[in-house]
């Protein structure tokens, strides 16, 4: 009996000693009130929302199309000197400045090859920028006219509307440009960066404007307030409402690799929403300068669960009161904006004029650069997934060259497209002509918008409200004027009382208004791709679900005020 005793606490010990269990009851110092205490084990820790995802949810909230295993995880930074939280426009800039490459691209003539060296006066040990994750905690005014000296000194940022503005100070400005200005924020030869808030935190009056950047990240951001009516005092202004006056968009994007915007909320905008050209490096002269560091030579960027919801008519909001005051004028009799004049005095209604023409979004997204040569737009790339797009009147998106991918969207300008048909027959394009021949009230309604030598894929999309649901209008290279395009298994309803249209551009009689049909078609659709083939497949959500499925308060599209994710992760 001893000796299975002895056997017996030999065996305790040994446990305890292995897992560092205390079977005695007792305290590490071995005190303790001798007991025959059950040691509970230690409760599993509670699974992180995104563990509880389904596969489905868990590829479509990841990095996926276009840069889809291409973005890094900057929870690596976490706790670390390479995140920083910013509260202030000083702060903001001032990280983008330390997150900053500075080096070279060498160019070898003979091998057609570049390298990447450090510029003069960097060293491979600091020549690299010091910040991999931004932070914004709370909302910001970036106008460039309410910005802070040391701010407007920090090098990346520009007065967005001094150098148009300057050139039409005689036509109708609003207040609110006049007080806060437009910034254009510069994030250039910066590769690992995620800019983002874990509160959806709302920036004002400005855009960025990305260029030679490598796997850069934007998530979870409010973005609003760079749109003002265009009009004039005078009748010898030349092009009012064509919107071509300010380039003011919330994202110019050219000569990068790896690009994801995600879960971002934008505004109206005064030209688009995002632009994107210039894919290859090599385009200039025949040299690599413009190639960002640690890229691979690929362009592409990701657009997912974003909503971009065009003007609002919350009367506390900044469009509806630039409305407001106009209307005012015309009623006092002080005639500062002629355009505007013309449509009332025409019989439009300040309710038509503000959801037919003030809150709709003239254009969207332009993808690839203009001029004679397309071909190097031939490289671009692009996806758009699980966004929502709200009264767009054209461009979604406008493709020169290249491949762009849409699926799990919904476009719906079902509430434009009503305006629009009352602002139709009340003659709003005569009535502004009348007053000098090139003022537009140009009404389209359009959806995609695509040409030389481009091709865009929507699988498993919902459109509203859109006359010409595809649309070729680039003519400016005859031998690359075509444009293809693949539809599969999208919604499709022009008018509200119609049955939406369910199918593909493989069906037998395909019920999808193209107003382009020569120049536009299925057969000159093509992959830009080394092997000609589709680079990747979509998780997609059935269609009858997808709305819902959009609309998810916990990861669905837009912003968020508490997202159940991490959101330094591109992978879950």
């Amino acid at each position: 009996m001893k000796k299975f005793i002895a056997a017996i606490l030999a065996l305790s010990m040994s446990a305890t000693l292995v897992c560092g269990c205390n079977f005695g009851g007792g305290t590490e110092n071995g005190e303790g009130d001798g007991g025959n205490e059950i040691i509970q084990p230690e409760p599993k820790p509670e699974p992180k929302p995104e563990d509880k995802l389904t596969a489905h949810l868990k590829a479509n909230l990841s990095a996926d199309g276009y840069v889809r295993d291409n973005i890094g995880d900057f929870s690596v930074y976490e706790n670390t000197e390479a995140y920083r939280k910013v509260t202030t426009a000083e702060e903001l800039l001032e990280a983008i400045v330390d997150a900053k490459c500075h080096y070279t691209n060498v160019w070898d003539e003979e091998t057609s090859t570049y390298t990447q060296v450090p510029a003069d006066g960097y060293t491979e040990d600091n020549f690299k920028g010091t910040v991999r994750v931004i932070e914004i905690a709370n909302d910001l005014n970036l106008g460039y006219e309410v910005l802070s000296d040391a701010a407007k000194a920090s090098g990346v940022v520009e007065d967005f509307s001094r150098k148009t503005m300057s050139k039409h100070f005689t036509d109708y400005n609003s207040e609110m440009v006049k007080e806060n200005g437009i910034s254009q924020i510069k994030v250039e030869n910066t590769s690992d960066l995620l800019i983002y808030s874990k509160n959806g935190v709302k920036l004002t009056h400005c855009g960025f404007k990305l260029t030679s950047d490598n796997n850069v990240v934007f998530r979870n951001l409010v973005m609003d307030e760079i749109w003002q009516w265009e009009d004039s005092p005078s009748s010898s202004t030349s092009a009012i409402g064509d919107y071509d006056f300010h380039g003011w968009a919330y994202f110019k994007i050219a000569f990068c690799g790896y690009i994801w915007i995600d879960h971002c909320t934008f505004g109206k905008s005064y030209d688009g929403q995002i632009d994107i050209s210039n894919p290859e490096y090599t385009a200039n002269a025949g040299v690599a300068f413009r190639a960002p560091y640690g890229a691979d030579g690929t362009s592409s960027v990701h657009i997912s669960w974003c909503n971009f919801n065009a003007g609002s008519d919350d009367e506390d909001g900044y469009l509806y009161k630039m409305m407001q005051e106009i209307e005012e004028d015309y009623q006092n009799g002080n005639y500062t904006a002629l355009y505007y004049k013309a449509l009332r005095d025409g019989g439009i209604t300040p309710e038509e004029i503000l959801y037919g023409i003030a809150i709709p979004q003239k254009k969207g997204f332009l993808c690839g650069d203009s001029g004679d040569e397309y071909a190097y737009n031939l490289k671009l790339q692009v996806s758009f997934a699980n966004c929502t797009f709200k009264n767009l009147e054209d461009r979604i998106p406008k493709l020169r060259g290249g491949n762009a991918y849409m699926y799990n969207c919904v476009v719906d300008s079902s509430q434009y497209f009503a305006y629009r048909t009352q602002l139709r027959s009340k003659n709003a394009a005569g009535l502004v002509s009348a007053v000098k021949s090139n003022w537009k009230c140009g009404l389209v309604s359009q959806g995609i918008v695509c040409g030389n030598g481009g091709s865009v894929k929507a699988e498993n999309c919902i459109f509203r409200g859109i006359e010409n649901l595809l649309k070729n209008n680039d003519s400016n290279s005859a031998d690359l004027v075509n444009g293809g395009y693949q539809i599969v298994n999208c919604s499709y309803q022009k008018y509200a009382n119609d049955t939406p249209y369910i199918g593909s551009s493989s069906d037998k009689y395909p019920n999808f208004s193209n107003s382009s049909s020569s120049i536009l078609t299925p057969e000159f659709f093509s992959w830009h791709t080394e092997d000609g083939e589709q680079p990747f497949t979509p998780s997609v959500t059935k269609l009858k679900d997808l709305e819902e499925y959009l609309a998810n308060v916990d990861y669905g599209a837009g912003a968020k005020s508490e997202i159940s994710l991490s959101l330094l992760k591109s992978k879950y």
